[in-house]
């Protein structure tokens, strides 16, 4: 048997929410930044990988965080819609 939602639970789930979502948006950022600065920047480090795997590594977390950013989105706007009911 369902029973009805106390407002404290609702706001308690909706604190998570936003928890989770500035911290996925949070994680989407960094995969970004770490690929173009595997990218762009591993000459002024010295890092010892080759091109071609500073450009597959970089472009790797690129798109994952491209990825996460669509899942994010896609589970915020759902809570939204999850939530008007």
């Amino acid at each position: 048997m369902l029973r009805p939602r106390r407002e404290n639970e609702r706001q308690t789930q909706s604190m998570f929410a936003k928890f989770a979502r500035i911290f996925g948006i949070f994680m989407t950022l960094l995969y970004i930044c770490m690929g173009i600065f595997i990218m762009f920047a591993g000459d002024t480090m010295n890092l010892d990988i080759p091109d071609t795997m500073k450009y597959a590594l970089g472009g790797i977390l690129i798109l994952y965080g491209i990825v996460r950013f669509v899942r994010v989105y896609n589970s915020t706007k759902s809570n939204r819609n999850r939530y008007e009911d």
